[in-house]
């Protein structure tokens, strides 16, 4: 029972270290990077190209065809997500 009653203050100090830590770190946010938009067409051999960029400083045109024009896949890979059409037309860069 003594040698309980004297590891008690070393007990007490490393929960107290312990708690103080856990209450008082920084927290770690994990970002979701920007989804990456494709469009069909590509020279990759999953036939897409990466449009991200252009899309988003609105320098395509995307006319009212019935063809897939950009499209965003679950986890912004053509070979393994699932694709999602965002706009049907055929896609063409404007300068």
């Amino acid at each position: 029972m003594n040698k309980l009653l004297s590891k008690l203050p070393l007990l007490a100090f490393v929960l107290a270290a312990t708690f103080a830590f856990g209450f008082n770190a920084p927290e770690m946010l994990v970002e979701n990077p920007p989804a990456k938009i494709w469009t069909p067409g590509g020279s990759l051999p999953h036939g897409y190209q990466d449009v991200t960029a252009i899309v988003n400083n609105g320098n395509y045109n995307c006319d009212d065809q019935s063809a897939e024009c950009i499209v965003r896949f679950s986890n912004d890979d053509p070979d393994t997500g699932v694709k999602t059409v965002l706009d049907n037309g055929v896609y063409s860069q404007t300068m």
